[in-house]
């Protein structure tokens, strides 16, 4: 079993040495997200099928200390009535139009209208260029500029080396310390972004930060 406490929004990258997600209790706003896959949040109760992701992160979604108790299981293990799945990109649904179309209201049939995201082949490719940027170094209580905007960029690999002070907040231009993101010492993040992304260091020395585009060209 693994007890947590995350501080407002931050992001805990894991490395999943199991296939079920199982969550004992939690906070609110606490979110479960894969790479390449969008945030779920979880409930008391959830076990949630990793379909053999092994890179995961638990986020928190809130401006408040959260804590979340779980464990991870080869097994399903049946702890309570709610159970939410991830599923693998191998079950994303690819619909292709041939003539132009409008997409209307989308309505279950108990009311509840659905988001609906058509995604186009290109951007489901993968990155097919990695681009090594220059290392970042922070001063103290500086925000700095990682990486400018780039429409082709698909994520940004984001690291800190362990002999590094402490972490830093990540955001956009005008970010302050407490506010974003936040990379720990000996953190890894891929974050899909294509906007420009700035670390703020809130520690006493300076912080160097290694960068890694992964673009599509």
């Amino acid at each position: 079993m693994i007890d947590i406490t995350l501080k407002p929004n931050e992001k805990l990258p894991l490395s999943a040495t199991a296939r079920y997600f199982v969550v004992r209790s939690v906070g609110e706003g606490v979110a479960l997200s894969i790479r390449n896959s969008q945030e779920v949040q979880v409930q008391n109760s959830d076990v949630i099928d990793l379909h053999g992701s092994d890179e995961i992160s638990i986020v928190n979604t809130s401006t408040q200390n959260q804590s979340i108790k779980f464990q991870l299981s080869p097994f399903k293990i049946e702890v309570g009535a709610n159970k939410n799945t991830i599923k693998s990109i191998e079950e994303i649904v690819k619909v292709q139009f041939d003539e132009a179309f409008t997409v209307g209201a989308v309505t279950q049939s108990g009311g509840t209208p659905w988001n609906v995201t058509l995604t186009s082949e290109a951007d489901l490719k993968p990155a097919n260029e990695n681009s090594h940027l220059p290392a970042v170094s922070v001063a103290t209580g500086q925000t700095v500029l990682l990486c400018a905007a780039n429409a082709n960029r698909r994520e940004v690999r984001l690291s800190i080396k362990g002999d590094q002070i402490g972490g830093v907040y990540l955001g956009k231009l005008g970010l302050l310390t407490g506010q974003g993101g936040w990379l720990d010492v000996g953190m890894v993040d891929y974050l899909s972004t294509q906007g420009a992304l700035y670390a703020q260091n809130p520690n006493d020395q300076t912080v160097t930060i290694q960068v890694l585009e992964l673009n599509r060209t």
